[in-house]
C-alpha cells in the first residue's frame, strides 16, 4: 500500500540535489514537443490562443515567473501552510491574493489546488471527493476564464497559459483519481497543450515542466490509460517526463516541493529506485523539518521501500510527536501511521506486537470511517491467524467485510474467512501496488 496525498493521489535518473547538469536546462522546443499533436479532444477554452493567429503571434519573454513581491510572499506562505495541512490559514492567504489581484488567475488556481489537497487527505473515505468537487471545479473554471481573457488581450500570455494549463492538468488528475480515464486524458492533454505554449513563450517558467513531465511520464508508463492516448495518436516519453519533473523540482518557483513529492512517488511505485526515493524523501523533509506531513511522506517511502526498521522507528516518533494533534487534518492521518507501525512489525514477523499497533489504530481514532481503519482490522486478523488465534481472526475479517471497501479490503477479508493466509501471502499483500 502507498499514499502520496498531494496535488497526490493518482498523474522522477539520478537526483539533482545540488549543482546542475545538461538535464537542468529547459528542453529544446522540438524536444518538448511544442508543435501540438493532432487534435485529440473537444475544443473550448483550452484552444484559446489559436484563434487570431495563435501562440506564434505572441512575443516570447525570458523573465522568470513572478506575481509581484506581495503576492509572491502570500503564495509562498499559503503553499507552506497547505503542506502543513493548515488549510484554513492557507485559504486566507490565497483569498488575499484574489482580493489583491482579482484579474489574475493565480489566486483562483491556488484555491483549486487547496480544494484538491483537502479532498486528497480523505481519499480513503467513500465519496470524500464529492464534498469538495463543486468548489474545485468552480475554481478551475474561474482560473481558465480569467486566463483566457488575458490571452485574448495579450496580457502576460505565458503566465496565463501556465495557470490555465496547470488548472486543466489538475482537473485531469482529479478525474484520474476517480478512474474516469477518458476525462482524465482529455483534460490532461488540454493542460499539456497550454503548458507547451507557456514554455514556448517563456522557457524560464520552470514550474510548467511539472505538468508536462507528469503527462509525458504517465502517458508512457501507465497501462491502465494507454489505450486512450494510443487511440488518439498521442504518445508519452518516460525519460523526457523524468527530466521535466526534475527540472521543476530544481528550478521551479512555486511547485518545487510538489515536484519532489511526485518524484518520490514515481521512484517508488514505478521506477523501483528505492534508494534514490529515500534520498529524495530526506531532502523533502529538510525543506521544512518540523512539517509532520513531510515526515509522513518519508514514513511511506520507507514502507514502500520495504525498509521496515526505519518505517517503524519513524512511525513511533511521529505518534509520539502528534498523538495529541489539534489540527483535525493531521489527526485524520494518525490511523495511517498506526497502520504503518503495525505493518512494519508484521513484515518483521512479529505478529503479537503488530496486533497491538493495529488495535491502537482502531481505538485511538476520532475518524472511524477512514479506510485505514478497515485495513487495521484486516491486518490484525492476519496477525491473529499467524498467532493461531483463528476465532479472533474471523471476527476481524468479518468486521473488515462489513466496512466500506477500500483497496480490496473486502476481497482479502473474504479470502481470509475461507482460508487463513500464511506469512508469504501476507507479505505479498504488504508490498503489492
Amino acid at each position: 500500500m502507498f499514499l502520496m496525498p498531494g496535488l497526490a493521489g493518482a498523474f522522477a535518473q539520478g537526483p539533482l540535489l545540488s549543482g546542475s547538469t545538461a538535464a537542468d536546462s529547459p528542453p529544446k522546443a522540438e524536444q518538448a514537443g511544442v508543435t501540438p499533436p493532432p487534435a485529440s479532444g473537444p475544443a473550448g477554452p483550452a484552444e484559446v490562443g489559436q484563434a487570431g493567429g495563435g501562440v506564434t503571434d505572441l512575443k516570447p519573454s525570458p523573465a522568470a515567473l513572478t506575481l509581484g513581491p506581495e503576492i509572491d510572499a502570500k503564495y509562498d506562505k499559503g503553499i507552506a501552510l497547505m503542506y502543513r495541512l493548515e488549510f484554513d490559514k492557507a485559504e486566507a492567504e490565497f483569498r488575499d491574493i484574489v482580493r489583491l489581484s482579482s484579474s489574475s488567475p493565480a489566486g483562483y488556481f491556488a484555491l483549486s489546488a487547496l480544494s484538491w489537497w483537502r479532498s486528497a487527505q480523505n481519499f480513503d473515505v467513500n465519496a470524500s471527493s464529492s464534498a469538495y468537487e463543486e468548489e474545485f471545479m468552480r475554481h478551475v473554471e474561474e482560473t481558465a476564464g480569467i486566463a483566457e481573457a488575458m490571452i485574448k488581450k495579450n496580457i502576460s500570455p505565458a503566465e496565463a497559459y501556465f495557470f490555465m494549463g496547470s488548472a486543466y492538468g489538475l482537473k485531469g488528475r482529479w478525474y484520474a483519481v476517480e478512474r474516469k480515464w477518458f476525462k482524465a486524458y482529455i483534460y490532461g492533454n488540454r493542460g499539456r497543450k497550454m503548458l507547451k505554449k507557456c514554455v514556448k513563450l517563456n522557457p524560464n517558467i520552470y514550474d510548467a515542466y511539472l505538468g508536462l513531465g507528469i503527462f509525458d511520464y504517465f502517458a508512457d508508463t501507465l497501462p491502465g490509460i494507454l489505450s486512450v492516448p494510443a487511440l488518439l495518436f498521442v504518445h508519452g516519453d518516460r525519460a523526457h517526463g523524468l527530466r521535466e519533473v526534475r527540472l521543476a523540482r530544481d528550478k521551479g518557483r512555486f511547485f518545487s516541493v510538489e515536484a519532489r513529492i511526485f518524484l518520490i512517488e514515481i521512484l517508488t511505485r514505478h521506477e523501483k529506485d528505492f534508494k534514490q526515493a529515500i534520498i529524495e524523501a530526506a531532502a523533502l523533509r529538510e525543506t521544512d523539518p518540523s512539517n509532520s506531513f513531510l515526515r509522513l511522506v518519508e514514513i511511506l517511502t520507507f514502507i514502500h521501500s520495504q525498509d521496515w526498521p526505519r518505517a517503524l522507528d519513524e512511525s513511533l516518533k511521529f505518534i509520539t510527536a502528534n498523538s495529541g494533534a489539534e489540527n483535525p487534518w493531521l489527526a485524520q492521518q494518525m490511523a495511517l501511521v498506526y497502520l504503518s507501525a503495525g505493518d512494519s512489525k508484521l513484515a518483521l514477523h512479529q505478529p503479537q506486537e503488530a496486533a497491538a499497533w493495529f488495535t491502537q489504530g482502531i481505538e485511538n481514532t476520532a475518524y472511524p470511517g477512514k479506510g485505514w481503519i478497515s485495513y487495521c482490522y484486516l491486518r490484525r486478523a492476519q496477525a491473529f491467524d499467524l498467532l493461531g488465534s483463528r476465532e479472533d481472526a474471523v471476527k476481524d475479517y468479518q468486521m473488515a467485510l462489513e466496512r466500506d471497501n477500500f483497496w480490496d479490503s473486502r476481497l482479502y477479508a473474504k479470502k481470509g474467512l475461507k482460508k487463513a493466509p500464511d506469512f508469504k501471502e501476507i507479505y505479498r499483500q504488504l508490498i503489492e501496488e
